[in-house]
């Protein structure tokens, strides 16, 4: 178990630990899977080990645990609902448990997002009853479910999971990890790694890494990087949950990534009350390296101004370093490219589109900061932090004020921290409070207007 704040080298040690347990030279080497969560990192992984010689695999965790559900028979074409299959699914199943409950109970009316991140966070943690769930402690959750609230929603569980079989679909992502953990509890076949190393192991859920830890032979090893600072993906637990057994826990603290400039914002970010309930937080530490310029802080007087700002950061960097533009949403990203593709040509970074290969050692990428994650830029743009869209407003409805706010504080954590020489933040109005005050001494201030 390797813990490490960003820019401390964990994605370059992962590859070179993989590469380093498949050399034949190697005491009890073997063929090695290196693993993570989203496409856009696994193209980034695949670049950075174009390289080196050695059998080592390179993919998602859902393309392995498809793999070998397929390998054992259990996985057809089509069997795995989608995401607005599962939506819809899953609002049918709210409105038909809701049904036996008294008009206008307010539990039922909550976004649907709230229900899909619970379901999520049940299939995650490997809960199969209900009197599991009933008892499992929620982390992640600032405002626990009461027992009629959690009998509810085991009942809107069995209801979605009985209709999404009806349809044919035997799986949805979250649910992937647990069959995939049964089958190898009961094949004794040759396992095909000897080694796994999960890059950016935090995204993963407990179940999916208690899977990995069954894929291996008892002669074998799990190698876990990780960064709980990070952990974007609703589940805030910590590895410990997943029932491993780890002789020593190594720390990485060295920053070799970001400017000192940009980790004092990073490490300001971090240090804010709604960023201190991670598990397993290591503490950012200030890097040694050259000073450099302050982040800096654009107050826009539209969105059409901070159009504009990407714009002029992009004509000024993108022909000789490597820029990536990062927001919450994919329209988000989109609004903000239009005019930078007029000139310039933009890759965009997507979860279910994985772009094709890396650029170096220049280009435009653009995306949101969870297809972002686990890369870095020379600079970077995050737009639109402004207080009205940071959190996101579909967050705060699903979870309220204070989960919305700790869940998008990592976010922007995630955008800073991605940037090695120059971080440009624009707003509109007031800035998000998700980071820290616009104070001279963490940026560099700005204003444009221009209508």
């Amino acid at each position: 178990m390797i813990l490490g704040t960003a820019g401390t080298g964990k994605t370059v040690m992962a590859v070179h630990r993989a590469f380093y347990l498949a050399q034949p030279g190697t005491e009890n080497a073997g063929p090695v899977l290196l693993l993570t969560y989203n496409k856009s990192l696994v193209t980034y992984i695949q670049h950075l080990a174009s390289d080196h010689p050695g059998d080592v695999t390179i993919e998602t965790y859902g393309r392995f645990g498809r793999g070998y559900l397929a390998s054992q028979g259990l996985m057809g074409y089509g069997q795995i609902a989608g995401s607005d299959q599962r939506e819809a699914l899953v609002e049918g199943a709210v409105r038909d448990v809701a049904a036996g409950y008294r008009p206008g109970a307010r539990f039922f009316t909550r976004p649907t997002d709230f229900f899909l991140d619970e379901l999520a966070w049940i299939e995650g943690n490997g809960l199969s009853t209900d009197a599991e769930y009933f008892d499992a402690e929620r982390v992640g959750r600032q405002e626990p479910l009461q027992r009629r609230q959690r009998e509810a929603v085991w009942a809107i569980r069995e209801t979605y999971v009985a209709a999404r079989k009806a349809a044919g679909l035997h799986y949805d992502w979250a649910s992937l990890p647990s069959a995939v953990k049964a089958q190898l509890h009961v094949d004794s076949s040759k396992r095909r790694y000897k080694h796994i190393v999960v890059d950016e192991a935090q995204d993963l859920t407990p179940e999916a890494i208690r899977s990995l830890a069954a894929a291996i032979p008892p002669d074998g090893s799990l190698t876990l990087f990780a960064d709980y600072a990070q952990q974007i993906y609703g589940q805030r637990v910590s590895w410990r949950s997943c029932g491993l057994a780890v002789g020593k826990v190594e720390t990485f603290i060295d920053n070799y990534r970001n400017s000192p400039e940009i980790a004092r914002l990073a490490i300001a970010l971090a240090n804010m009350p709604h960023f201190k309930d991670s598990a397993d937080l290591v503490e950012p530490r200030a890097p040694i390296r050259a000073a450099g310029a302050k982040p800096t802080l654009i107050a826009c007087g539209s969105s059409d101004d901070e159009a504009l700002v990407v714009r002029d950061a992009v004509q000024s960097a993108g022909r000789t370093a490597r820029v990536g533009i990062l927001t919450r949403t994919r329209a988000e990203a989109r609004a903000a490219i239009a005019e930078v593709r007029r000139t310039t040509r933009v890759t965009m970074l997507h979860e279910n589109n994985s772009i094709a290969t890396w650029q170096a050692p220049s280009g435009v990428y653009a995306g949101t900061y969870h297809s972002g994650k686990g890369l870095e830029f020379d600079v970077v743009v995050l737009p639109y932090c402004s207080d009205g869209r940071r959190p996101h407003a579909d967050t705060i409805a699903a979870f309220g004020p204070d989960e919305a706010a700790s869940r998008e504080s990592r976010l922007l954590y995630v955008g800073v921290t991605r940037a090695r020489d120059e971080l440009i933040i624009s707003h509109t109005g007031a800035l998000t409070t998700l980071l820290p005050p616009a104070t001279p001494d963490l940026y560099d201030l700005y204003e444009v207007t221009t209508s």
